[in-house]
């Protein structure tokens, strides 16, 4: 999982809106940029459709608790959205982003380009320790 330059900072001053959490799926053509702060060349590479909502789905029960001094842990419940009317994807990555503010916070690249066939769940599974772990802001 790669942050965007501004997401410890937005994180730990408090300025993200944690109950606005979404996943966006992205195609092959987005390329990460760690200094984008706006939505703007993500949408643009957004894959929604048969299932999968434009503006991403929403991370539900999202929360950041303070596991260390000089630490924070990100969860969340799991996604799951079933294709319907044909595919969802193919995706190359995801962008967790804060839909109250319009910001980039996360971006995963899938190992290989990721698609649910219609009737077939689109998943995505956060790891057992969370979302992510977020160190000491710089």
């Amino acid at each position: 999982m790669n942050l965007y330059n501004h997401t410890r900072n937005l994180i730990h001053s408090g300025a993200v809106d944690i109950d606005a959490l979404r996943v966006i799926l992205v195609g092959a053509a987005y390329t990460f940029a760690p200094t984008e702060t706006a939505m703007t060349a993500i949408e643009a590479n957004e894959v929604h459709g048969n299932g999968w909502p434009e503006g991403g789905a929403q991370i539900e029960n999202a929360t950041a608790s303070v596991s260390s001094t000089n630490a924070s842990t990100l969860t969340g419940d799991n996604i799951s959205v079933t294709a319907t009317g044909g595919d969802i994807g193919p995706a190359s990555g995801l962008v967790i982003y804060d839909a109250t503010n319009g910001t980039p916070l996360f971006y995963y690249n899938f190992p290989t380009a990721q698609t649910a066939g219609d009737g077939t769940p689109f998943n995505i599974n956060w790891h057992a320790d969370g979302i992510h772990i977020i160190g000491a802001a710089a």
